[in-house]
């Protein structure tokens, strides 16, 4: 029987680089970790996109900002929800009107961020540095069975294959990357599926 000891690896420990698709030439592309220029003591990294097929330069993805939230009108006492529209700066106070009686109140807010949509379509599993769909990715009875890289790829095999998987319950047991892996993917019923995919992505 095969034995898999989880080694409390998180999903940042296989980002040294992380294959992707062009947005350009749609070939099979990297995003790899490099240490940054301007860094002055050496263990800062960023991300660089590279496509040893057409040499494109991506940019990076615009990211905005969306005021949320919740609020009790100070006038009539009613509660509502709100959402703005997407901003290019940040901020933490936002003015809304109430829909019940029109006063409008400033204050304090939620803020989340949302990335500008990418011409890949959607539903594809997406690294966050660039946004671009990652290349070793697969629908699996409706959901997205994905990995960065072969390390990666290596990893979930030994796990999957295991009949025996030993966790360690002294160091990130609920949050390394075998912790939270989705149901289907831990499901003993999926294995030969799974392990399918996984050498058809090795070849």
């Amino acid at each position: 029987m095969e034995r898999f000891q989880d080694e409390n690896k998180f999903l940042g420990s296989f980002n040294d680089e992380i294959f992707v698709k062009c947005p350009n030439c749609e070939s099979k592309a990297s995003i790899l970790k490099k240490p940054a220029e301007d860094c002055k003591c050496g263990k800062c990294k960023v991300m660089s996109f590279e496509c040893k097929h057409c040499f494109t330069k991506p940019r990076q993805p615009i990211i905005k900002y969306v005021a949320y939230g919740k609020r009790y009108c100070i006038n009539c006492r009613k509660s509502y929800e709100f959402e703005s529209q997407a901003f290019k700066k940040k901020s933490l106070i936002y003015k809304t009107r109430c829909p019940h009686c029109n006063f409008q109140e400033e204050g304090k807010t939620k803020i989340k961020e949302i990335i500008e949509e990418s011409k890949f379509e959607k539903g594809l599993m997406r690294e966050r540095w660039y946004n671009l769909p990652l290349w070793f990715q697969k629908e699996f009875d409706n959901e997205i069975f994905w990995a960065y890289n072969l390390d990666h790829i290596y990893y979930l095999e030994r796990y999957i294959n295991a009949g025996l998987r030993e966790r360690n319950s002294k160091v990130n047991y609920t949050s390394s990357l075998v912790a939270r892996l989705p149901q289907f993917v831990k499901a003993a019923k999926n294995r030969e599926k799974l392990l399918k995919i996984l050498k058809k992505w090795k070849e």
